[in-house]
């Protein structure tokens, strides 16, 4: 990263890094940008939310001694994901965006290079993304980590279906593209998150949604980055109900969006699958016999919907999006 301080405008892409009490794993993330080998102009910004450790202190001494261009901002008190990443939306001014939690790192210098080469040469696809190594940091006996933990396997494709065009509706189906590995095409990212009403911690997922939208990524198929799995993690101090209740409620948000008019199917199917997984997990067996007839009431209403729209889906994929993969 050969460069001098430059306009926001002079940057290809943007790296946005949101930080909070990792002074464990903020060195490796900034590192693994910094040592990355890119022809191509990119620009740090990391957003510190009033960490009450030393990763603010590493930041800064990071920042001042790799005489790059990095841009180190720190919150007074903490706000949180939500306003936190708004405001860090502000700076996505370039051509390409990425995102980088700073728990996690990137593990292949010339990824960038190879990301952006791809985007720059292949404009259909609006971002793409890779493998991610999980790395399992420390274990906990608390049973909302161990319900959601990934210490059953190494690496996100072992869970996750990924081909190498990857359209929107194997999203929809909640194949999760980890945060450290996408470079997208920037959108209005201030607006998106003005406008967000979902809990935080579905937010990479939602974000993601909305980038594909009527667009693909490109998957390469390879392990370039590490996410760093602990019990510290957002994901999983959140009760798996209300983990699953916000995603039914961000795929029903997608039902009122016109990319997302030819994947009713999957989206219904997708809410079915969320109902099952809160209808059959320990958390329901708390659940008063009204509580859970309004479950499966909700839950009988999705499955008529999948079949309805299984139907309409396979019609309007004959006569319309037979030949590019738009619905699965």
């Amino acid at each position: 990263m050969q460069q001098t301080k430059k306009n926001m405008t002079d940057y290809l892409l943007d790296i946005l890094i949101l930080t909070h009490n990792h002074e464990h794993f903020i060195a490796d993330c900034l590192n693994s940008v910094l040592s990355q080998e890119c022809s191509y102009t990119f620009r740090l910004v990391v957003l510190d939310d009033a960490s009450d450790d030393n990763t603010l202190r590493i930041i800064s001494e990071i920042s001042a001694q790799s005489g790059k261009d990095i841009l180190v901002l720190s919150n007074q008190s903490n706000l949180g994901i939500l306003p936190s990443a708004h405001k860090l939306s502000t700076y996505a001014k370039s051509k390409y965006v990425c995102f980088l939690d700073g728990d996690d790192y990137w593990s292949y210098n010339g990824k960038l290079q190879a990301q952006i080469d791809f985007l720059e040469k292949n404009h259909d696809y609006v971002g793409c993304f890779h493998d991610a190594q999980i790395k399992h940091v420390e274990f906990s006996n608390n049973e909302e980590y161990i319900n959601r933990t990934q210490q059953d396997w190494k690496t996100y494709s072992q869970f996750n279906r990924y081909s190498k065009n990857f359209m929107p509706w194997e999203l929809v189906n909640r194949n999760i593209i980890p945060t450290a590995t996408l470079v997208f095409r920037n959108i209005d990212l201030t607006a998106f998150l003005s406008q967000y009403k979902y809990a935080a911690y579905s937010l990479s997922w939602a974000l993601h949604l909305q980038i594909i939208g009527g667009s693909k990524f490109y998957y390469f198929n390879q392990v370039w980055s590490v996410y760093n799995d602990h019990p510290a993690g957002i994901s999983k101090r959140q009760k798996l109900v209300e983990f699953k209740k916000n995603n039914i409620r961000i795929l029903e948000g997608l039902l009122l969006q016109k990319n997302y008019l030819y994947y009713r199917y999957d989206i219904y199917n997708s809410i079915c699958r969320e109902f099952r997984m809160i209808i059959k997990s320990s958390e329901s067996k708390n659940l008063s016999n009204k509580e859970f007839k309004i479950l499966l009431s909700q839950y009988k209403k999705y499955l008529k919907l999948v079949n309805k729209n299984d139907i309409k889906q396979l019609k309007e994929d004959f006569i319309n999006v037979r030949n590019n993969r738009m619905v699965e």
